[in-house]
């Protein structure tokens, strides 16, 4: 995204260093003046230009006036025409330089006054000795459109080798965008022959085959040599023109990156790393770089034993990479703890109790005893932090330790400028980053599964992944819960059934007793009075629903107090009508109702006098006239014929309710195992979401990572383990079940491991495992043997690195302890976004792998997040092209900053080299003593 936050260090600036002014004589217009020169350049979104007429300096003085105060950077330079092939070549100066430096150029390299201004003006020095005395004057040399006239078509093979080898010769200008490509065959690409004549306007002699293929070879070589290719516009003064004008300023353009304040130095540095410092405009047309959604921008730190108290110590970063450098004694880290200490950062400490323990001895108040503790009760720490573009600052006031302090956070107001309070508790959350030293990235190394949870919290659909997965868990642990219950319900479905055979024996008795056929009437008329007496009720029930809805039928009118007279009076007239209809509405419900009440006791009083009724009291009757025969021949339990009679009904109701549960059982069974099935389908979903990400990673040949699905042992024997509440004893048996669950798939085996545990189960006998773990196992709960079923372990997360030399990756436990953290250190910086802090992290690594791996995945890292780093390796800062750099102090007292800036600023580089290098005399009697042993 944009960044409309100012900051600090190295940025991208769009730049057009190939420009002409009406000091070239083959200016089309004339009458342009400076200022209407700078102002188009502005007009095209220009930062830096480079005043390139030919063979004179004249407008220079001129142009750097009228810029003044407008924020474009001009470079001056010079478009020399050299010896008899016509080559151009382009000079650029530093800022400082005037008309006259340049002019005096133009004069050693033998161009007479007189033929200032002219294109048709050369000199009779070569390329070689022209870029020679270019190069001692301090400018910087870039063959001008070499794949056109006065290109260096002309030069022959060996010299345009033995040019480029030049160590000052590091960038080109190229035109054409199909020379780019390796595989092109000038001698039969007729549509590029085409588009050429085309482009020069059917010159004369037309650009043949030949002349393509004079065109291609400067190209080619440059390409070979891994030089700059640069974009300018040369500014044409229209399409096809050969003049040059103002409308052409800004047509082409390259984005370069260099300090915030551009210097000739800035340039050779970012033609020095092409790569990542220099995007022509085949590549982009726009800003090439992409802000990071979250970045720290500074720290403030006042008030400590470390850092006094006169004033505050403050620190910017850049959003990309800054180093932190300075000697022993320096206090480099302690920016970086203070920034843990703020944000309480602590959590992946938690299991390097040394570390913990330094951080927590380190951010607290100062113990007089033990001397320990750099805080005071008026230490204030205040980080700015970036976050989607907008700028909060967290301060930490009243502080105690990481966990006792007081946080507040502001975010700035871009209307009006001011700070407002965020109230929102938690939010400080919000702020994430990622912070290692060198001893947490080998503890890592030591258990590289250790990064799964980093991956998982890099994948965007992981959160989600997890809660689903979360939600078949609990899902399958209801429905094993549930069958249990169903297991049990039915389970008395025998003992019902004998109940109901023993109470069918005992009504046999009263059929044999001479009643049976009173029974059987009492039965059928028991039933028929329950249907009647049910219907009775329903017409009961309609008739409470009529008289709730006759009571919700009263309509209020409507409330005029906010009304005006008219409107009221007007509005009473309809409403009026409306309610009164209501009101007949309701009286006609009320007849309604006692129509149905009257309907119902009309039924009730036929049904008296129907024959079913007689019948009905008839049986009834006679059963109370047999029943005291019967009973008075001894035959008590007659009397207790309705509650027999009664509680067989209800056991054949159990019956019917058991049998409709007994046959839902295997539905439900069916659906526990689905949800069983999915559970792992989710973990599988999981493992590719995984393998998909590292397979985006960055690419490197030398680290090569694996996510093995279910093959992380020391997680299954936690987690089962933590399901049998044992978290020791039976090894034995634990690492039996772990190496059967091992051996082979392990999807196939941990089924075969939870087997073992359901015959224990069902009482049946094992071999594998021993009695006294079968005895825990036989105590286990319902509730634990689902989580068994449950139990897949964790995904492996596997590193392999290859030595330098080797043909084949090896595992990373037979790595040495620098190789360990370079592998690990590799990874970290090849996934994530969150902003990075890394304290010194090439210890133990020696420094061809902190060049090989580190520097490289560090300049590639730094595209897409922010990277800070503590360091003493001189590869960081320089070759891995930090943005910004902060050298402390080794001399002061307190910490306090050195030098701060970029790698092209000449204190900086002084400053890496004297503390990085041990001094610029040990560098240069290193670099002459390896110029000796090459």
């Amino acid at each position: 995204m944009s960044n409309p936050i100012p900051y600090k260090g190295t940025r991208w600036f769009k730049c057009d260093l190939h420009l002409h002014t009406p000091a070239s004589k083959c200016f089309q217009d004339q009458s342009v003046t400076p200022e209407q020169w700078v102002q188009r350049a502005i007009d095209q979104g220009l930062n830096c230009v480079a005043i390139t007429d030919h063979n004179t300096g004249a407008q220079i003085d001129l142009i750097k006036v009228a810029a003044q105060g407008t924020g474009l950077v001009v470079f001056p330079g010079v478009e020399i025409t050299c010896d008899t092939s016509k080559v151009h070549l382009l000079i650029l100066f530093d800022l400082e330089k005037t008309t006259d430096d340049v002019n005096d150029f133009l004069i050693r390299c033998g161009i007479d006054r007189s033929m200032f201004s002219d294109q048709l003006a050369s000199t009779t020095k070569t390329i070689f000795e022209v870029s020679a005395i270019a190069h001692n004057s301090g400018g910087i040399v870039i063959p001008a459109h070499i794949d056109e006239f006065n290109g260096l078509g002309s030069i022959s093979n060996d010299n345009l080798n033995a040019f480029f080898d030049y160590p000052y010769i590091n960038a080109v200008q190229v035109v054409h965008k199909a020379f780019l490509n390796p595989a092109l065959q000038t001698n039969n690409n007729e549509d590029l022959r085409t588009y050429l004549n085309e482009y020069y306007d059917n010159p004369s002699p037309v650009i043949d085959y030949t002349k393509m293929g004079e065109w291609y070879r400067p190209v080619k070589v440059a390409l070979s040599k891994k030089v700059a290719i640069t974009t300018f516009s040369d500014n044409p003064h229209e399409p096809k023109n050969s003049k040059h004008g103002l409308d052409g300023i800004g047509k082409r353009f390259t984005w370069i990156k260099m300090d915030e304040n551009p210097t000739l130095e800035g340039l050779r540095q970012a033609f020095l790393l092409p790569e990542f410092r220099v995007k022509n405009d085949f590549d982009t047309k726009s800003n090439p770089h992409t802000f990071p959604d979250l970045w720290i921008k500074s720290i403030s730190i006042r008030d400590t034993t470390i850092t006094g108290n006169i004033s505050p110590l403050e620190i910017n970063f850049s959003p990309q990479l800054t180093t932190i450098i300075g000697g022993r004694g320096s206090g480099k880290s302690s920016i970086i703890r203070f920034i843990r200490g703020l944000f309480n950062r602590v959590a992946d400490l938690s299991t390097l109790s040394d570390i913990l323990n330094d951080h927590n001895e380190f951010y607290k108040h100062t113990d007089q005893r033990t001397k320990k503790g750099v805080l005071n009760s008026n230490s204030e720490i205040e980080v700015e932090f970036v976050r989607n573009t907008v700028l909060y600052k967290i301060r930490a006031t009243r502080i105690t330790n990481s966990q006792n302090q007081t946080v507040s956070i502001h975010k700035l107001d871009t209307q009006t400028n001011q700070w407002e309070l965020v109230q929102s508790e938690g939010f400080l959350d919000f702020f994430q980053y990622e912070q290692y030293s060198q001893k947490q990235i080998y503890e890592i190394a030591q258990e590289p599964n250790s990064l799964r949870e980093r991956i998982d919290r890099s994948i965007i659909a992981m959160d989600s992944l997890k809660n689903e997965r979360e939600v078949i868990k609990k899902e399958f642990f209801e429905k094993a819960a549930s069958i249990r219950t169903i297991q049990q319900q039915i389970s008395g479905k025998g003992r019902i059934q004998t109940e109901i055979a023993d109470l069918n024996e005992r009504v046999k008795l009263f059929q044999q007793s001479g009643i049976s056929s009173l029974l059987v009437s009492k039965e059928k008329f028991s039933l028929q009075k329950e249907i009647i007496d049910s219907f009775v009720t329903e017409a009961q029930r309609k008739e409470g629903e009529l008289s709730l809805l006759e009571s919700s039928l009263e309509l209020p009118d409507l409330s005029y107090e906010i009304f005006e007279e008219r409107h009221s009076t007007e509005l009473k007239q309809s409403s009026k009508k409306l309610i009164e209809g209501y009101t007949e509405l309701k009286k006609q419900l009320e007849e309604i109702k006692q129509k149905a009440e009257e309907l119902r006791m009309e039924f009730e009083t036929q049904l008296s006098a129907t024959v079913w009724k007689s019948d009905f009291d008839q049986n009834q009757a006679t059963f109370d006239q047999k029943r005291e025969e019967l009973e008075s021949q001894g035959i008590k339990e007659i009397s207790n014929f309705e509650i027999i009679s009664s509680a067989k009904t209800q056991k054949e109701k159990e019956l019917e309710k058991v049998i409709e549960i007994e046959l839902g059982l295997a539905s439900e069974i069916g659906k526990r195992d689905q949800l069983q099935a999915d559970y792992l389908e989710k973990a599988k979903q999981i493992n590719q979401a995984r393998r998909t990400y590292i397979d985006n990673l960055l690419p490197t040949d030398k680290i090569k990572v694996s996510i093995n699905f279910l093959r992380n042992k020391a997680d299954f024997i936690q987690k089962l383990r933590s399901i049998i509440q044992r978290p020791d004893r039976f090894e034995d048996d634990v690492d039996f079940l772990a190496d059967k669950c091992f051996n082979g798939n392990t999807e196939q085996k941990i089924n075969e491991v939870r087997e073992i545990f359901r015959k224990i189960r069902r009482m049946e006998k094992v071999s594998e495992v021993s009695g006294h773990f079968e005895n825990l196992v036989r105590g286990m709960t319902d509730a634990q043997m689902d989580e068994l079923e449950l139990l897949l372990p964790e995904d492996e997360v596997e590193i392999k690195y290859k030595p330098s030399g080797a043909t084949s990756f090896k595992p990373l436990s037979t790595a040495s302890a620098g190789q360990k953290t370079t592998a690990v250190l590799t990874f970290i910086l090849s996934q994530g976004e969150l902003p990075l802090i890394l304290d010194q992290p090439e210890d133990d690594l020696d420094n061809r792998l902190v060049y090989e791996l580190i520097v490289d995945r560090l300049r590639q890292a730094k595209e897409t997040r922010q990277i800070i780093v503590v360091t003493h390796n001189a590869n960081i800062p320089v070759n891995g092209d930090a943005e910004y750099v902060v050298s402390m102090n080794s001399d002061s007292k307190t910490l306090e900053v050195l030098y701060s800036g970029s790698v092209e600023q000449a204190n900086i580089k002084k400053e890496i080299c004297d503390v990085m290098e041990g001094s610029e005399q040990a560098f240069d009697m290193r670099s002459k003593r390896y110029k000796q042993i090459s």
